[in-house]
This record gives structure tokens, sequence and C-alpha cells, in this order.
């Protein structure tokens, strides 16, 4: 009897060798179908490029101390690469040499630490285990092949519960060798958390823990501001669409807290799961996806529903806390009041739409981001503006001038709407939980960020109608009117 190995372990038969020849005229005749159909998909994708060939690509990242920016009128001390919070996105291709020049001016040893690459042990980040930490003034250079493809993210990995929450974070994009598929529009969002306690000094153990931080247990940081790309509210750049356009948002959590993204008149595919490709049959269609820390989720979704449309933290304090942005097609504005104050164009209310944070593919040099200064209105209301404090601020007034609050609550202004006679001073009072910062629709006023039990003070004294809002809850609603006559 005739015996052939077709599988380890298998003696095949005449029996089995009909089988197997129905077997493959059946799977012949199967392929023969996928390759009619394959040609439809493959015409359907932009026209295959050349075979790529993997390049050295050198970037550079200064690890530092300086101010951040998180919201207009919200500036903290931070550590960061590149004088941004998040450092920049770095984008390669699969097989790529990558090189990265780390220097270190911070005022303490740092490292860097590649998650979700596939490197060599010396070059993964974690100080004693793999490498000596990067001492202040030290350089120290990081050399790997780019692998595997997907949404990667890079980070600090000494002193990992402070470096981390100060900053020292970036997104890290291996591009496939070969591109398949093509998106209009590509989005990144870092989501993290700050804790107003915490600051440079602290970390260095020259201030104590703040008094709400010593009282936690296991060395946990509390929050304050939960920051999308290290900004908050409206600073955050939302993602712009043309009606029609297929969009990639690429979803990672730096932070130490999980957070269920939510997008508001949209559903959206799940197509890779910490940078890994989800195959089509196993992609879920959902509204909200939970991202722990350390994950990373890239959706798409199709441009489809023309409007402006939230997106954000589902557990609603992280959302009224910062961890808000917008959908925004072309053209379109809000239908609520807030399209009253929709891109002001003098500068002193911020805009509501942003460029999107991040390189373009294979820059090797990203430009920081940058928050730009109110431009000066034209016009002002000639007010007295007194800094946020924690009086009322009603000493400043002239003598026998009026006096009115207006408390500041979290969610709204009470009174919304108030008349005043000219002269008369308006104090803003925070007696709610969150920040809070209070800006006119034409620059006369503007407070800078106001925290719980603080205020803010300015004399009315020029006749008009005026618009404000809260910079960090206005999508919420928080919109108020101010009428001063003579």
């Amino acid at each position: 009897m005739r015996t052939d190995f077709v599988n380890p372990g298998v003696i095949e038969t005449p029996r089995h060798r009909s089988k197997r020849t129905r077997r493959v005229v059946s799977a012949l005749a199967a392929l023969a179908i996928l390759a009619g159909a394959a040609v439809v998909t493959v015409n359907s994708w932009p026209q295959a490029a050349a075979k790529y060939e993997p390049q050295t690509r050198e970037f550079t990242l200064v690890a530092s101390e300086f101010d951040w920016e998180i919201q207009p009128g919200t500036t903290v001390r931070a550590w960061g690469y590149n004088g941004q919070m998040a450092g920049p996105e770095i984008r390669v291709r699969e097989g790529d040499l990558v090189r990265v020049t780390l220097k270190n001016e911070l005022p303490v040893a740092t490292t860097i630490h590649w998650h979700g690459v596939m490197v060599p042990p010396e070059m993964d980040g974690p100080a004693g285990l793999n490498q000596a930490p990067v001492e202040p003034g030290e350089t120290f250079v990081y050399e790997f092949i780019a692998t595997p493809a997907g949404t990667r993210m890079y980070h600090s990995h000494t002193d990992v519960v402070n470096q981390i929450a100060l900053g020292l974070y970036g997104a890290f994009i291996v591009a496939p060798a070969e591109q398949k598929t093509t998106y209009d529009k590509e989005y990144t969002y870092i989501t993290s958390e700050w804790d107003m306690e915490l600051s440079p000094r602290v970390a260095q153990g020259l201030d104590p823990r703040g008094p709400r931080d010593s009282q936690l247990r296991g060395g946990e940081l509390g929050t304050d501001l939960f920051l999308l790309n290290g900004h908050t509210h409206e600073a955050i750049p939302p993602v712009k669409v043309a009606k029609g356009d297929r969009v990639l948002i690429r979803l990672i959590n730096m932070g130490s807290l999980g957070h269920p993204i939510h997008l508001h008149g949209h559903l959206f595919k799940i197509v890779a799961t910490d940078g890994n490709p989800v195959p089509p049959a196993a992609q879920l269609t959902k509204d909200t996806v939970w991202i722990a820390p350390g994950e990373r989720y890239d959706i798409e979704l199709v441009a489809d529903n023309p409007g402006v449309w939230m997106i954000h933290c589902h557990i609603e304090n992280h959302a009224a806390n910062g961890m808000m942005t917008l959908i925004e097609y072309d053209g379109e504005v809000p239908t609520g009041p807030l399209a009253e104050v929709w891109d002001t164009p003098d500068g002193s209310v911020p805009e509501m739409g942003h460029e999107a944070h991040g390189a373009p593919a294979d820059q090797t040099t990203p430009e920081p981001t940058t928050v730009a200064e109110p431009t000066p209105p034209a016009e002002t209301l000639n007010a007295e503006v007194t800094p946020a404090s924690s009086d009322n601020g009603s000493e400043s007034a002239a003598p026998g001038a009026e006096a009115v609050v207006v408390e500041v609550v979290d969610d709204r202004f009470v009174p919304k709407t108030l008349t005043v006679k000219k002269g008369t001073v308006v104090t803003f009072t925070n007696h709610g939980g969150n920040y809070h910062s209070i800006a006119a629709k034409d620059g006369s006023f503007t407070s800078g960020q106001i925290a719980p039990g603080q205020s803010f003070t300015f004399t009315a004294d020029t006749p008009g109608e005026y618009l404000y809002i809260c910079r960090h809850h206005a999508r919420q609603g928080m919109i108020g009117t101010i009428i001063v006559t003579e």
C-alpha cells in the first residue's frame, strides 16, 4: 500500500486521496469566487505604492520644565518633551530604523519607554531594570526597528507616578509599510489627568504634598482637571470634517484613570486595539468606548450627520472639568445659544475651533504646539478688572456705587440675565466645585481662572448689552447677559 505524508502522523489511503481531491476542487472553486471579489475590493483602494524601502528616522526629544497653558487663563508648571504637553507626535513606517536622542534638561533623572513597540531590552526604558537613568544634563540615544505597525506611545519610565502626571508622554505612530486603508482626516487624542497640587517642586521633594494628596493612600494623586492633548475645554482641538469624510481617531490613555469616550450623533467601528488591527468580522460598532490606562483604540467613522456634536468622557465630572471636544462639520454652527459666540473673530473669547494635534506623517522634527496670546479688543467696557481672589472685590467700588453678585454654579450663572446701572460693581463668585473662566463676547472683561471659593470683579461703567460665557463650560450652556443702563 502506497503511503504519502500529507500532514505529520497522517497516512493517506485511496479514500483519503478521494476526499482530498474533492476538497482541493472545492477550494479552487472558492478561490476563483474570492478572486473575483478581491478584484472589486482592491480596485476600490488607491493604487498600491511601490514596495517601501525602510529608512533611518532621527528625532530629538528634549525633556525640560516649562510653563504650559492648559486653558486660556490657566497656566501650570509642567515637565514635557520639546516644550509641549503632550510631546511631539512621532510618525515612522514599519521597518524604519528609529534613532531618538533624549536630552535631559530636567532637574531629575529620566528615561523613555516605547509603549507597544518591540524594542531590545536595553532600549525599553525602565530605569534600573533595563538601563541606567539619564541624569540631568546627559543624553541617551534610543535605537530600534519600528515594529509592529499601529498606534503606539512613549512616556517616561523613571519616577513614573510623577513624571507622566507632569506631562512626559507622547504619541508614537508606526504606519504600515504598505498602506492599504486611507482616510480623509486623521486625529489623535491623548487622555490624561492634572493634579493642581502636584508641581515639579513637589515631585522633587522640595515642597510637601498638597493637603488632599497627602491624605490619599498608596501615593495616589488627586485629580482636578481632565485633559485631551494637554488641554481642557475649548482649548482642545475639535474633529473638523466635511460631509462624507472617512475619519480615523486614535484614542490613547496616558493617565491613571479609565475614560469612556462617547461620540454624539455618530457611530464608529473599532478597527484597532492597542494599535493592533481588528479583523473586519470582529469590529464592533459603538458610540462609547472604555479606555483603560495604557490602552489605545483606533476608531473609524463616516461623517454622515452634519452639525456640531460633542465628544467627551462619559464620566460626567471628567467632562465638566475639561475632557470634552467637538465634531465640527464645515459651515455648520451650533443650533443652540452657543451660536451667538461661535468663532468670535477678535480673539478675546477663544474660538471653538483649533487645528488638530500631531505632526504630519513621517515628519521628523514636529514643531511645538503653541497657544496664541489673545488679541486686545478694539473696544472695552472701561472695566476695572481685578485678579481672582478669595474676597468679593467690593472694596474696589467707588463711594456710593451699587454692587451686585452673580453666583457661578457648576452649570449656570445665577441670575442668567442681569440689568444694572452704569457704575455698578459686578462680582462673579464661584460657589461650585469646578474651575471657571468668565469672558465677554466683545472682550470687554475677562477673568482668567476662578477656582472654587474665588471671585472676579469688574465695574460696568459703559451702557450696553454684554453677552458672556464661561470659557470652560459654554458648551454645557453657561452663557449669560449683563445689560448696563444709564
